[in-house]
């Protein structure tokens, strides 16, 4: 018995701790920073009062109230622990998150000294009934929705670019990367494009938001600066090998 339990406590003891900095880095890719903000108080997003006044959540306020376990079940099912739904939330693209990089947010998210205040309950317009009637969801309801909608395997090898390309793309892009079914002028792309930037030139698109020649391109060009500039070189590389096989493969 002491020695099972000497061995466990050395096992604790080589355990990786949370890398803080890979946790932020996470945040900014995701988009996190870019909806709570830099020091995740919340702010007023939607204010057409029409449809929903709306904010997002003061995570710097709430994160201490939770245990990591029901941390990460809101981020992957879009529900908070007493049940009720979030709005708004891309949870279709962020319940893919892996127990690592998930364990390294949640350090992150730890270390944001709470400020601000609670911010109100969305509170809804009429035409908040006429877009559920048309198909709007809840982050819980549309993640369930889209579950089977994810973007197609290529093989071990580039099996971490699908990954990162999933966390980091299918908010905008769709979870499965193909765009809307029915794209409008504006909305983002099926991802098969970029399979034709050559690295340097992904690597460009994702930090500066410049297509080729030096061209802006709408949401990606407002994003990429805010989000995308957090990829580190190897996690771009893995991006690209990921989409070009992907573009192969239909």
């Amino acid at each position: 018995m002491r020695w099972i339990l000497g061995v466990a406590i050395l096992l604790a003891g080589c355990a990786k701790a949370p890398d803080v900095a890979h946790g932020r880095r996470i945040a900014t890719f995701m988009g996190c920073i870019s909806c709570h903000g830099e020091r995740l108080d919340g702010h007023l997003f939607e204010e057409n009062a029409d449809f929903a006044i709306a904010y997002s959540a003061n995570l710097s306020r709430i994160v201490p109230r939770r245990s990591d376990p029901e941390l990460a079940a809101t981020l992957r099912t879009g529900r908070r622990p007493d049940g009720s739904a979030l709005w708004f939330m891309p949870t279709f693209a962020h319940r893919a998150i892996d127990d690592a990089d998930l364990r390294d947010l949640l350090a992150w998210l730890r270390s944001v000294p709470p400020s601000g205040k609670d911010h109100p309950a969305i509170v809804r317009g009429p035409q908040f009934a006429l877009a559920l009637k048309a198909g709007f969801q809840d982050s819980a309801s549309e993640a369930e929705r889209l579950k089977g909608r994810e973007p197609i395997e290529t093989g071990p090898a580039t099996e971490r670019g699908r990954y990162l390309t999933r966390l980091a793309c299918a908010e905008c892009h769709g979870p499965d990367l193909h765009g809307p079914k029915d794209p409008r002028p504006g909305d983002a792309p099926d991802l098969a494009v970029a399979a034709a930037y050559g690295l340097p030139e992904l690597t460009t698109l994702l930090r500066t938001g410049r297509a080729r020649g030096h061209r802006l391109v709408g949401l990606m060009s407002e994003e990429a600066p805010k989000r995308l500039h957090a990829l580190s070189d190897a996690e771009i590389a893995d991006m690209h090998a990921y989409l070009e096989a992907r573009a192969q493969r239909r």
